[in-house]
């Protein structure tokens, strides 16, 4: 008897073995995308005394607004390949859009100051221009909030984000939304 338990406890730890090894985290949540390459990825070092190809491109995703103020689009970006890939994502989501069809969303002079992903959260800190410069109303500050999380949640090792400005929680950028608590992706208010 006892070595029938053993064998079937034997058995058992096998298989979730197996079925732990199969498992990877590169694997995108539902709704999160695919287009972006995972951080990890992109930030695996040259071999010591090499140059990186300067062919290599990653592909990142950033969200603005359509005229409306109604819905996010997501527009693909070809880029170099690099060490820091939400804060080149955050960075082209600064830049705005050259598509006519769509304008940004972050309010003009907004700087970065950092970003940073602990345990599938990211801290995206921004100067406090993201407060003083935001025109405020609802539906602006919804696709504000919404396309620094949506761009950042592109990544699968993001699940959520955590808006700072001068490196502290803020209960709100405009008084609308409250962004002191990490945020999840929505998928709403992206346009099909």
């Amino acid at each position: 008897m006892r070595n029938k338990l053993t064998l079937l406890l034997a058995a058992l730890l096998l298989t979730v073995t197996f079925l732990l090894a199969g498992c990877d985290g590169a694997t995108p949540a539902p709704g999160q995308g695919g287009t972006a390459i995972p951080p990890k990825a992109a930030e695996q070092p040259s071999p010591a005394g090499t140059a990186p190809n300067s062919e290599s491109t990653m592909q990142l995703t950033v969200y603005h607004a359509t005229k409306d103020a109604m819905y996010l689009v997501p527009e693909i970006h070809k880029v170099p390949v690099n060490s820091h890939p939400a804060r080149t994502a955050i960075e082209l989501l600064l830049a705005g859009t050259k598509n006519t069809e769509l304008v940004g969303v972050m309010p003009a002079g907004v700087k970065l100051k950092n970003v940073k992903v602990k345990e599938h959260i990211a801290y995206v800190d921004f100067d406090d221009t993201l407060i003083k410069k935001n025109k405020g109303g609802s539906a602006g500050e919804i696709l504000l909030v919404g396309a620094i999380v949506n761009t950042l949640t592109e990544f699968p090792d993001i699940q959520k984000v955590q808006i700072l400005v001068g490196g502290k929680k803020v209960e709100t950028i405009a008084g609308h939304i409250d962004v002191s608590e990490p945020l999840s992706r929505s998928e709403q208010i992206i346009k099909k």
